[in-house]
């Protein structure tokens, strides 16, 4: 059994776990190296990967169920990468609420102002 687990982050831009004095920084979405032009948006399977030593993980998830990335699925492992990667697939509607909004497709409550515009 491997000491590491690979932890899936599907925040923008990770997030600190801490247990004890120890800290480790899980990569987002924004560091998965998956943005596309032209408004460096991910695709909804993206996930930042970190590898996490196994007993700091454990000790993480083990005091943080009801933290709310992870009861909405936004924070996930496992030992396999294709195995994170297909969970990440299955997951790619979980939405953190933190995604960018695309100019070209704002809600209809919103409309786009051009700089300079005066009303």
């Amino acid at each position: 059994m491997s000491d590491d687990v690979l932890v899936a982050c599907k925040l923008p831009h990770g997030i600190y776990l801490d247990v004890g004095k120890q800290r480790v920084k899980l990569n987002g979405v924004m560091q998965s190296g998956r943005l596309e032009a032209p408004f460096f948006t991910a695709p909804a399977k993206s996930v930042g990967l970190t590898k996490v030593p196994r007993d700091f993980w454990e000790a993480w998830i083990k005091d943080h169920q009801e933290f709310e990335p992870i009861k909405k699925g936004l924070i996930f492992a496992s030992d396999k990468k294709k195995r994170l990667l297909d969970e990440a697939d299955e997951k790619s509607e979980f939405k953190s609420g933190l995604e960018r909004i695309n100019p070209s497709k704002l809600p209809n409550s919103l409309e786009q102002v051009k700089a300079g515009q005066v009303e």
